[in-house]
């Protein structure tokens, strides 16, 4: 294909309510004499650019800039987007503007707002001559999950996803999507970032709008099956748009809580799946209806439909915002809920002179009403004994009892701590031993729980379905890399020679002599990331080793002090671990997650962005709670005492943790404190996306590592 026939965008903008052909040819006349961007060099005659907007499939984006039009929305991300596609640009801005009003609120208060501020409402239209419209139904896909994912953007106004599979140029997708949105981003910076900027945010990993691998598609199809099978058996109720609700689909609610665990080793991409699937849900089946087909006389809260727990902060920050700029919640803490928040909204509650608590008066006996569908995130971070915020003993049966479909989301190898200890027999309901450990069982499962007094016993019929994802997403390594990854972090802890593949795209793993090194690698490579746009996304990550804590300061007497992780030289060279410490000559610290933020303001934006995001977080280091569910381009692991090499393999060392969520033991003699301490280092370890850094305290580990590497990576020795 020659130059003249590669495929080359055009972008032209249009006034908002300008939809007459006289309207579109002179703002077609105007983009050809004012060359604005895109159009340099190009072959196009005015008639043959009046041919590819108007006769030809377009893509456009609506926006509005509402920063200044009151109050509510001066301090917040100031843009309302619409994107879409069509075959007759003129005809759909037409509809738009006269008719969806009609039928659609969000549209009503776009097009009242145009008519208030027209110079704020504007319309980009791209066009190419090789669109047809399996592709432009892939840019619109795109779109929509790019600009879910900008933080100028407060709300997207579309209602679904259309990534296609194969087609004629689907070849050429990546490069003409990417030189429209350079173009895009030329004129306007604010509302189109630059593209690796997107592409590094969590809230672009978590969207909807990502396409998904075959596997994914394969699992979310399982997923909708089986509750399309459980709506099918309920006569008389059907599905609808996701307009105003006309009701809920009911489902019987004497059935058994129909069940599906996904189940996925780190970096299969669940999370994706997952908002893939909230997404379709809501899609398909309405957002809100009073629950159980009864009326209900307490808050909207209640009569959300379709809910996903999330008991991770950085991530129920992560869906909150994916869920507000989407239209599937008004504020915060609709849909998107923690465990404990969605347990008490379904169940009877306490009282106390004569007022209720909002707390679950017996959260295994109390259940009030059942969610239509219920996604949990990362339910292995539940907690499977009680609290001082839980009565119970066991949240995923909580859950359960309070959901008509419920789809879990659950990896082993990734439960911390020992109050989310796994026994026997949630492990066969969720497939992880016996005959259940299989991608096609399905049947009743018999749960009985005691209550967490011991003075009550309850027994729960559940029908469940697995489906598994194999296949590794995050880390772009080639398989032989991958395989070392795991070998390492797996119970026999094997650390043979890395050999990677040639013919595969390289992951770097350097192991360094120190820490000071290896802070200097990653900061070397945030900065170049960063100098290609990228978000930088490189950090320091440390196993929790280190005292800390969030409610307690380290001296009260000085408030400049922080929770550090601390190393000190010897004057043999040797790297050890120490618990107080100054970053002067020979000495290594650096403060803990979250110590930075008061000096950054504590603002509430930044606790609304992930902790790698904010670019002061590259003089701290993360821990596994900061972390974990997130991607990082380049992580550099600062290995701690609890773990060592012995007896030629990895071990670990209770004693030297700080971890005390990890280590403290349970009465079930199964639950092995080691066990919280492995799935911790396999989660840091398989963080970094484009490679990993490597610094351990225990020496004999240290050597071992870089043996396997091929020696310790070199560097300058100045500090870093």
């Amino acid at each position: 294909m020659d130059s003249s026939s590669a495929p080359q965008p055009v972008v032209m903008t249009l006034p908002y309510g300008d939809f007459r052909d006289e309207d579109f040819s002179k703002a077609i006349a105007e983009y050809k004499q004012a060359k604005v961007v895109g159009s340099q060099g190009s072959h196009l005659e005015e008639r043959l650019l009046e041919e590819l907007f108007l006769r030809y499939p377009t893509v456009y984006i609506v926006s509005a800039d509402e920063r200044d039009s009151s109050k509510k929305h001066g301090g917040g991300p100031p843009y309302v987007v619409y994107v879409g596609e069509t075959n007759d640009i003129r005809s759909r801005t037409r509809q738009h503007i006269e008719l969806d009003p009609r039928t659609r609120t969000d549209w009503e208060r776009l097009v009242r707002f145009m008519r208030n501020h027209q110079d704020r409402v504007c319309q980009y239209i791209i066009g190419d001559r090789h669109f047809n419209k399996s592709l432009t139904l892939d840019m619109e896909n795109r779109l929509m999950g790019y600009m879910q994912s900008v933080d100028a953007v407060k709300l997207v106004m579309n209602r679904r996803t259309n990534a296609q599979d194969m087609y004629y140029t689907s070849d050429e997708f990546d490069s003409i999507f990417s030189k429209a949105w350079q173009i895009l981003h030329e004129m306007e910076p604010d509302l189109f970032p630059e593209e690796k900027a997107i592409l590094d945010s969590a809230l672009f990993k978590a969207s909807p709008f990502r396409k998904l691998t075959d596997e994914q598609r394969r699992a979310e199809e399982a997923v909708l099956h089986v509750l399309e099978s459980v709506i099918i058996q309920n006569p008389g109720e059907g599905f609808h748009s996701m307009t105003e609700s006309i009701g809920p689909v009911r489902i019987n609610d004497k059935a058994h809580t129909r069940v599906i665990v996904v189940q996925g080793m780190s970096g299969t991409g669940k999370t994706v799946l997952l908002s893939h699937l909230f997404y379709q849900i809501c899609a398909r089946y309405g957002i809100y209806g009073n629950l159980d087909g009864k009326d209900d006389n307490r808050s909207a809260n209640a009569r959300q439909r379709s809910y996903i727990i999330v008991n991770q902060a950085e991530q129920a920050n992560v869906y909150n915002q994916m869920a507000l700029k989407l239209g599937l919640q008004k504020k915060r803490g609709q849909c998107v809920v923690g465990a404990v928040q969605f347990i008490n909204r379904f169940s009877k509650h306490t009282h106390r002179n004569g007022r209720s608590t909002g707390r679950a008066a017996d959260p295994m006996n109390s259940v009030e009403a059942k969610a239509d569908v219920v996604l949990v995130d990362e339910a292995h971070l539940l907690l499977t004994q009680g609290s001082q915020s839980y009565s119970g003993s066991n949240q995923l049966y909580d859950i359960l009892r309070r959901a008509k479909v419920a789809i879990v989301v659950f990896d082993p190898e990734q439960v911390l701590r020992g109050s989310q200890f796994v026994d026997a027999q949630e492990s066969r309901l969720l497939g992880l031993t016996g005959s259940e450990h299989d991608k096609t069982f399905s049947q009743p499962m018999l749960i009985r729980e005691k209550s967490r007094d011991g003075q009550h016993e309850r027994e729960d019929i559940f029908q469940v379905s697995h489906v598994h994802l194999d296949q590794q997403m995050r880390i772009q390594a080639d398989p032989a890399t991958c395989a070392w990854l795991d070998r390492i972090t797996a119970k026999d802890g094997v650390i043979g020679p890395l050999r990677p593949d040639p013919r595969e795209h390289p992951y770097e793993i350097k192991v360094f002599d120190s820490p000071k090194a290896l802070r200097k690698f990653i900061r070397q490579k945030d900065q170049e990331q960063r100098g290609e746009g990228s978000l930088g996304l490189c950090r320091l990550l440390a196993t929790y080793d280190w005292p800390y804590s969030s409610k307690n300061h380290p001296d009260p007497q000085d408030p400049s002090r922080h929770w550090q992780v601390v190393l000190h030289q010897q004057d043999s060279g040797q790297w050890v671990w120490a618990e107080e410490g100054q970053d002067g000559d020979g000495e290594f610290a650096m403060p803990w997650n979250y110590e930075l933020y008061e000096e950054q303001g504590n603002s509430a934006a930044n606790h609304r962005i992930a902790w790698a995001e904010l670019p002061f977080t590259i003089d701290e280091v993360g821990s596994i709670f900061t972390i974990q569910g997130f991607d990082l381009n380049y992580a550099g692991v600062i290995i701690g005492p609890s773990v060592t090499y012995r007896n030629g393999k990895v071990e670990f060392e209770p004693k030297f943790s700080c971890n005390t969520l990890a280590t403290n033991r349970r009465s079930e003699q199964e639950m092995d404190p080691v066990d919280n301490l492995r799935h911790e280092f396999n989660v840091l370890l398989k963080r970094g996306v484009h490679g990993l850094g490597l610094f351990a305290v225990d020496p004999d580990l240290q050597d071992r590592l870089a043996w396997a590497v091929g020696g310790f990576a070199t560097s300058d020795t100045d500090p870093a």
